[in-house]
């Protein structure tokens, strides 16, 4: 077991057993009163660790096996004098921790005192030890994000989805092999790093160790900005950066969209956004409106074209504007970002008349599923720029897997360590990239375009898959063939047979109708009794279903001697003139026609992939270019005809045979 899976285990068990005895003896009802003890107790370590406090018998009641009747009085004392220690203060001089600091244990609870504290402080001392020996565990986020959020809080509205330490690492590496590439004299000046929606500070904490291993002028040069609307996390964050060593951090309570004089005045003077804003809340367009005209540039400078964006967008916005020119955003969004139609959309176009796509990496679906959620995420990464060049280059990813799953046990979401980090492979070869187009790795995948041939098209980075680029490249490598796209070899007809109406006794053809190589389940057919009539089909029409391109669904209408529909979740094609729609049927059951095609889907999750029309046009396509070639072809496709016909032939008769019996 790696050391941090060590950590993670040990840490799961304790802060269980912790959460068993709170719940068994009925101590501190609120959930959230029971992060804050925990919270404190971190500072208590925090403190003593670094000698801010004398704490002898603090020290004494953790190492003891023993039962001490004065724990509670040595706890709380210690705490105390914690409390009014410069590092908790807020920039008003109150305490981090309230008015009154306390902690809420009751004078005769020695036995809680005894087991919060041990338990703490030895979970502390593990992560503070790999942390020295270059092996760093984000207890905070670990503990908050993860176990305390799913064991002890119940307010939902109050949940946090925070960012795995796997994907924090990442984005902080990358950013920071990013700056170094630009600039290798950024140290040199102030150089401003910000989330505006820090939550628990781990990006804030983490890009903090990586640059302080780097150089010593990190202390002096560098501002750590982090601002969050929750106090609780502005506590946490706070305490996270003192876990991580910071000195040199500005972490305030604020609304980073609305009504914040502290962060205007950071408007085009950020080098470095780190952040994983609230998704899908819905923000006012009239309250974006109110704010001042440069605090949007991209949706706030015009009339609503919406009455709501979803949050995720307005803080992209937002951040454009703290940007300087140059600065550069990393930023985790869920999949709707990058490839939905209107205000996203809107929002994509918009955005490349003030700054470059750099990158986009895609994650897997279980990325968030510990914090309750399994939507389909990106990282992007943008730079403002007002200067363009069509060598501009930016890099495209897919990630499959982040070297854990995610389990249910007990009722809590469990992290088990398995599988490869793929983020931590792709950082070897993607941060060392000398530079130009090409496949920058293939496992995980990994390709560098041009940003101009992506910007105005996808996204989505599953479209430019290195599976896609061989299967091209391969296609193009066949001989006495030429490349076409499928618009160029066949019409696609939905759009205009949704005007169609569906003649008497038509049966409509579903998705999970087609079975193999394109036949056909003639009992489910004839028994369907859809809610909608679907579009119109005639024999001889091309069926491909645009769902789950992964299960390949591809059929030629026959003749039934009955009229029939199709499933609105399919595209309906016709052949062009001299064209064969079995030739066209085979083709796109081709691996490398199929790579194209399941390259290029997109959606929430793994189940509910579609393409959209406007990719399946563009998927290329083999096809003869000599006689030889064309008489070759023709003889493969009159066996797959006759084939495909026998099996539908025979899978009728055998349904009437049944209906006959019956």
């Amino acid at each position: 077991m790696s050391p941090i899976a060590e950590t993670y285990s040990d840490l799961y068990s304790a802060l269980s057993n912790l959460r068993e005895h709170l719940h068994l003896a009925g101590r501190i009802d609120d959930s959230n009163a029971k992060l804050d003890e925990v919270s404190k107790i971190l500072a208590i370590c925090i403190a003593v660790n670094r000698g801010w406090i004398k704490a002898d018998e603090f020290e004494a009641l953790i190492n003891s096996s023993q039962h001490d009747h004065r724990a509670t009085e040595v706890l709380q004392k210690t705490f105390f004098a914690c409390a009014k220690e410069k590092p908790f203060l807020n920039s008003d001089g109150s305490s981090i921790f309230g008015a009154f600091p306390k902690l809420n244990i009751q004078d005769n609870d020695n036995e809680f005192a005894l087991l919060l504290s041990r338990t703490l402080y030895a979970t502390f001392s593990r992560a503070l030890s790999h942390a020295r020996s270059g092996c760093p565990f984000d207890l905070i986020n670990e503990a908050f994000g993860h176990f305390v959020r799913d064991n002890f809080r119940g307010n939902i509205e109050d949940a946090q989805y925070m960012t795995p330490p796997e994907v924090v690492d990442f984005i902080c590496e990358w950013a920071l092999s990013e700056v170094k590439r630009n600039d290798e004299n950024f140290l040199d000046r102030e150089f401003i790093v910000m989330d505006p929606s820090c939550g628990v500070g781990s990006f804030l904490a983490s890009f903090y160790r990586k640059l302080s291993l780097l150089s010593e002028k990190a202390e002096k040069n560098v501002k750590l900005i982090g601002q969050d609307k929750v106090d609780r996390m502005i506590r946490l964050s706070k305490i996270n950066m003192m876990l991580f060593g910071s000195e040199i951090y500005d972490i305030d309570q604020g609304n980073s969209l609305f009504n914040c004089g502290r962060l205007n005045r950071f408007n085009g003077k950020v080098d470095l956004i780190l952040t994983n804003p609230p998704f899908g809340a819905n923000i006012s367009s009239a309250q974006i409106a109110d704010e001042p005209a440069e605090n949007y540039p991209l949706l706030g400078n015009e009339p609503a074209i919406a009455s709501s964006i979803d949050s995720e967008l307005a803080f992209i916005d937002r951040e454009l504007a703290l940007l300087r020119d140059g600065g550069k955003l990393f930023i985790v969004v869920p999949d709707s970002t990058v490839s939905s139609r209107g205000l996203a959309e809107t929002l994509r176009v918009r955005l490349m008349g003030k700054a470059r796509l750099k990158g986009v990496v895609e994650l897997p679906s279980v990325t968030f599923a510990q914090a309750g959620t399994r939507t389909k995420t990106s990282i992007l990464y943008i730079e403002k720029r007002p200067d363009k060049s069509p060598d501009d280059l930016l890099a495209m990813a897919i990630i499959e897997d982040l070297g854990f799953q995610v389990s249910m046990r007990k009722g809590v979401a469990v992290k088990k360590y398995e599988g490869t980090n793929e983020l931590s492979v792709l950082s070897k070869s993607l941060f060392d990239w000398p530079g130009g187009k090409g496949v920058v790795s293939e496992n995980p995948s990994c390709i560098i375009e041009y940003a101009d041939d992506v910007e105005q098209k996808s996204w989505t980075a599953s479209h430019y898959s290195a599976k896609r680029l061989r299967a091209t490249a391969s296609i193009n490598a066949i001989l006495e063939t030429e490349v076409k796209q499928l618009q160029e070899i066949v019409n696609f007809e939905t759009q205009s047979r949704r005007r169609l109406k569906a003649e008497p006794g038509s049966k409509c053809i579903s998705v999970l109708h087609v079975i193999g190589d394109g036949v056909i389940n003639f009992n489910e057919l004839m028994s369907y009794n859809p809610k909608t009539k679907g579009n119109v089909c005639f024999p001889g029409d091309i069926l491909i279903s645009k769902i789950n391109p992964r299960i390949p669904r591809v059929i030629v209408v026959p003749d039934l001697g009955f009229p029939t529909t199709c499933s609105n979740e399919f595209e309906i094609l016709s052949v062009k003139e001299g064209i064969d729609p079995y030739w066209v049927s085979y083709i796109l059951l081709n691996r490398l026609v199929q790579d194209q095609i399941q390259s290029l889907t997109s959606g929430t999750s793994s189940s509910h992939n579609r393409i959209k029309t406007s990719e399946l046009k563009i998927v290329e396509v083999p096809v003869p270019k000599t006689e030889r070639k064309k008489i070759d072809m023709s003889k493969v496709v009159s066996t797959y005809r006759d084939s495909i016909n026998s099996m539908i032939l025979s899978s009728f008769n055998i349904y009437k045979m049944r209906q006959l019996q019956a």
